[in-house]
């Protein structure tokens, strides 16, 4: 049994025109966990989950999913994952048990077992109340968990979900989250992608960062937020006086974070900043992302 599900070893993607998807991508995902491929939107996320579910031929690279190369082996790789697309959604003339039952079942399960499984996985996202609704009825949230509930439903060892919660309010996220935990826990292997922190910071049991098409750091949150060398950040919005010279910030318009080493130190700044308002705060996974993606300068 390999002990990583998914391997990207220097992949790169180069599209007509001479774009690039991603330069330069390497990450590992160990078995049974939910590893998150953080960025913003263009970072190269949805560019690198194509590559390894299959419908990408890198430019240059390798990857493997369960020991698998995703090139030359490429239809055991789709015999053995599950794929959410970003943009994807259920058919508007199907119910939510239609839809999950119906990929089930040209997945391959009898259907006595898809739908089987697809109530439980209906259940589980909170949609068996509109399981014979039509999709045409339901909000997009609800469609959007359609399309989550029908790739957990699969059972498949590896799971890919490109912005599964996108779109969706915190009650909607929050169930996605709860589903993908419990997959996890069943033991499957989920690669997710997202922009949001907090998601990546709920969710994960490790973090790849990427920006740029480039792998910059990847490892469990603690661990990424522990590469900064500041502990605290100062928020000061509505700032009246720029005595801050000399400090690593970052300025957001009339915003400004101030990262200091220790909690004394940050309140000795904040003590100093004529703001609207003034808060101060441990730092967390987006702090360790602009650090390690964009820096933070001196204030002159």
């Amino acid at each position: 049994m390999v002990e990583h599900s998914v391997v990207a070893e220097d992949l790169a993607k180069l599209y007509p025109g001479g774009v690039w998807g991603v330069r330069r991508v390497s990450f590992r995902v160990r078995r049974g966990s939910v590893a998150v491929l953080l960025g913003p939107n263009g970072a190269g996320k949805t560019t690198t989950i194509g590559i390894l579910a299959t419908l990408l031929r890198p430019t240059r690279g390798r990857a493997e999913v369960l020991g698998m190369d995703v090139v030359r082996d490429a239809s055991r790789v789709r015999r053995a994952i599950a794929l959410c697309p970003q943009d994807v959604s259920p058919d508007g003339n199907w119910s939510p048990l239609e839809a999950v039952t119906g990929f089930l079942y040209t997945r391959g399960l009898d259907l006595s077992t898809a739908r089987r499984e697809a109530r439980r996985w209906l259940e589980e996202l909170d949609l068996w109340g509109v399981r014979d609704r039509p999709c045409t009825q339901l909000s997009g949230g609800q469609r959007k968990r359609v399309m989550v509930a029908a790739t957990l439903a699969t059972g498949a060892e590896v799971m890919f979900l490109d912005e599964p919660t996108a779109g969706l309010d915190v009650e909607g996220r929050y169930k996605v989250w709860r589903a993908l935990r419990r997959v996890v826990r069943d033991g499957a292997t989920i690669l997710m992608t997202t922009h949001m922190m907090d998601e990546a910071s709920m969710v994960s049991d490790h973090v790849v960062l990427i920006a740029r098409g480039v792998v910059v750091a990847e490892g469990r949150v603690d661990d990424l937020v522990s590469k900064l060398p500041y502990r605290y950040r100062v928020v000061a919005k509505g700032v009246r006086n720029k005595q801050l010279s000399g400090l690593p910030t970052v300025e957001l318009g009339d915003r400004v974070i101030v990262y200091a080493e220790s909690r004394s130190e940050a309140f000795s700044i904040a003590s100093g900043i004529e703001a609207e308002s003034v808060s101060v705060d441990p730092v967390d996974l987006e702090d360790a992302y602009m650090y390690l993606t964009q820096g933070v300068k001196k204030c002159a």
